[in-house]
């Protein structure tokens, strides 16, 4: 058997490519996501309404979307994965000249207009187009075009998720058929899904995608309840199929002229939907991260979900480039947390995370859809972290593959292909009209009981506000005080607000406070955390204590360094007790200082969101607004956005606030997080 040297060097280039062009593509798509909100502020103060601009605006980037793909690359609309297994079967040649640029141009424009779309697609179907560019360039070999072109596919989603095993699986399990399997083959796509990742990573950061707090392992007791959700999910996936063939068959049966006047209707009512219920629009990553840090009522995300299976199907049938895994995972999260909610209400002694059974839903809709359940499976504990979760997540997949098989559905990519041998659909404009019609009645129910606070659908019902809340910060510093005496209590937690400091914990207690770990969305500095000692109780007679930091903030140019006090007796009186803490404060800096102990060296990372919008509402939920700290730095097109809590100038210091962290934040597996020269903190604040 002879070395396949140069197919394994075509498919790490490609695979560097797919990765550099899908970093990018990414990247623009965050940028655009991220200023949606801006712009809507900007058009709040033009002389005529706002929000009939930006419906202006959505018809306008649509229309041009829709043009460049009629006009130039008609092969570039939808999804791009049927058109690759077509590609494979040779049933269809790959024009990648035109693909590359239509795809990434019109992708932009679509995904990044707000379309419930995900970005998935255009990246698998880029790949694929750099493979095709890569096998005309080689030496023609056996299977070498395929192999290209299917490495190149594995890699655009591995760059889209950050996720290399699920996109090799995926290679394998869903374009089996056309794949043809063998040493060299296989070998290709390994190869270009690692160079797409490293690529990536250097661009984007690494880290999960969708990355969850650490979620520890679903109780036997509670698997039926997997298979229960797997059943309905698989339900729901069969009906996803069959809406979305209906409404990709509805929109083409519009014909040409139709097809622009429906992107143009649907920019209006996307500009709309982003003024009005922005959650009802974009991918879902957002969307997954708000439901994660809060508790929406039950009515609230029926309708919800009702709402994004609509724009869902409604963005993919206009025919602009963009995929569905990235709208089914929000899909499946939402049904998750609704399930979730159920069981609540049912079982409340359960006490099951919310997030447990969100994360087996993404996977089991994927499964149920694309009929991959092993794809599904690692994908999402690639794009989650949830490792821990991987018994319930693969039962759940199970069951809703079985369903899905047992009630006839069929695979969506298969579906798709097929399509075009059908007859198109009588009066598809009136069943756009009605489909149209369900959205706009759904999101106005929504509105109304959101401005009248009707029947418990808020959408802003967090951990903070429902019954029987979890103490804030600010609530367990001034109650949660510990049982000892004045000479056996630890140092607080330095703070920087008004709020009283934290005390630690009891430190009789024998067992030994938890190693930190790298958490799951793990920070963009690849500095290495030293492990934590296993007693973070200081020698009782003198301990090292840091001053807390006042309200108005320390000047930028002098630090807070820890000097060796006595405790304050925690028998006295709070107020007594903030007194003395006020006392030990560094002198204030005027109001205007515009970072927190720029000298600093060390900090306390809570966790890191992929969105910059969820650390304030994370801090909000926990009570840490006006506490907790971001970086200075962190711009809108930065990978990981970390939560920081604390300034310290050695790590010791940092070590000892670390062990005083409340029980709750230890379950986020908080870290020393080392501060780079340009790294400056401020606080985190509401907008």
């Amino acid at each position: 058997m002879t070395f396949s040297w140069r197919l394994y060097v075509a498919a790490t280039l490609v695979g560097v490519l797919a990765g550099l062009i899908g970093a990018s593509f990414h990247a623009l798509l965050d940028l655009a996501a991220a200023h949606r909100g801006d712009l809507k502020v900007l058009l709040e103060a033009a002389p005529v309404p706002g929000w009939l601009l930006l419906m202006l605006l959505g018809a306008l980037v649509l229309v041009a979307a829709m043009w460049l793909v009629r006009r130039f690359a008609p092969e570039t609309a939808g999804s791009g994965v049927q058109e690759v297994e077509a590609i494979l079967a040779g049933e269809r040649q790959l024009r990648w000249k035109r693909v590359l640029p239509v795809k990434f141009v019109a992708g932009t424009l679509a995904v990044g207009s707000g379309l419930v779309l995900g970005r998935e697609g255009p990246t698998i179907h880029m790949g694929a187009a750099l493979g095709q560019m890569a096998s005309e360039r080689i030496e023609s070999q056996p299977g070498a075009n395929r192999a290209l072109i299917a490495a190149g596919a594995a890699a655009g989603l591995a760059t889209a998720f950050n996720a290399p095993l699920a996109s090799i699986v995926f290679v394998t399990e869903e374009l089996r058929e056309h794949f043809e399997y063998r040493f060299a083959t296989i070998q290709s796509v390994i190869l270009a899904c690692c160079a797409a990742v490293v690529v990536s990573g250097w661009m984007l950061g690494q880290g999960p995608d969708l990355a969850m707090p650490d979620l520890n392992m679903a109780p036997l007791e509670a698997l039926p309840l997997f298979l229960v959700l797997g059943i309905l999910i698989g339900a729901l996936g069969v009906l996803f199929n069959r809406l979305l063939l209906g409404s990709v068959a509805s929109f083409r049966a519009l014909g040409s002229p139709g097809a622009y006047t429906a992107a143009a209707v649907s920019g209006l009512m996307l500009g709309a939907l982003i003024w009005f219920a922005p959650n009802t629009v974009g991918g879902g990553e957002t969307l997954v991260e708000n439901l994660m840090h809060g508790q929406p009522a039950l009515l609230f995300l029926l309708a919800l979900l009702a709402v994004r299976l609509l724009t869902s199907i409604g963005s993919y049938g206009l025919g602009l480039p963009g995929g569905i895994f990235a709208p089914m995972l929000a899909l499946g999260t939402i049904c998750g947390a609704a399930f979730a909610a159920l069981v609540t209400l049912l079982a409340p002694t359960l006490d099951l995370a919310p997030e447990v059974f969100a994360v087996a839903a993404m996977g089991a809709l994927f499964a149920a859809t694309v009929r991959a359940p092993l794809t599904g499976i690692i994908l999402v504990i690639e794009l989650t972290g949830a490792q821990a979760l991987a018994l319930p997540i693969i039962l759940t997949c199970l069951a809703a593959t079985f369903t899905a098989e047992g009630i006839g559905g069929r695979p969506i990519y298969s579906a798709l292909l097929g399509l075009q041998h059908q007859p198109p659909p009588r009066a598809p404009a009136r069943r756009i009209a009605a489909a149209a019609m369900i959205l706009i009645a759904f999101i106005a129910i929504e509105r109304l009981d959101v401005a009248f606070q009707g029947t418990g659908m808020e959408p802003t019902k967090t951990l903070a506000e429902v019954e029987s809340p979890m103490p804030t910060l600010a609530e367990r510093a001034t109650t949660d005080l510990p049982r000892v005496a004045p000479e056996m209590a630890s140092p607080p937690l330095p703070r920087v607000a008004t709020t009283p400091a934290i005390p630690a914990p009891d430190p009789e207690q024998t067992s030994p406070a938890p190693a930190p770990r790298e958490p799951l969305a793990a920070a963009s500095t690849p500095e290495a955390v030293s492990p934590r000692p296993p007693e973070a109780v200081l020698p009782e007679p003198e301990r090292s204590t840091v001053p807390a930091l006042s309200d108005e903030r320390p000047s930028p140019a002098t630090l807070p360094v820890p000097e060796t006090s006595p405790e304050p007796a925690l028998a006295q009186a709070a107020g007594e007790h903030a007194e003395q803490e006020e006392a030990a404060s560094p002198t204030p800096a005027p109001e205007s200082a515009a970072t927190i102990a720029t000298d600093a060296r060390f900090s306390i990372q809570l966790i890191s969101f992929r969105n910059i919008g969820s650390q304030v509402r994370f801090a909000e939920d926990e009570g840490l607004l006006g506490e907790a700290l971001r970086f200075e730095t962190d711009d809108q097109g930065a990978r990981w956005h970390p939560v920081l809590l604390g300034a310290y100038a050695d790590r010791a210091a940092a070590e000892t606030a670390l062990a005083a962290l409340p029980e709750p934040l230890q379950r986020l597996n908080p870290i020393i997080r080392p501060l780079a020269p340009g790294e400056r903190l401020v606080l985190i604040k509401a907008p």
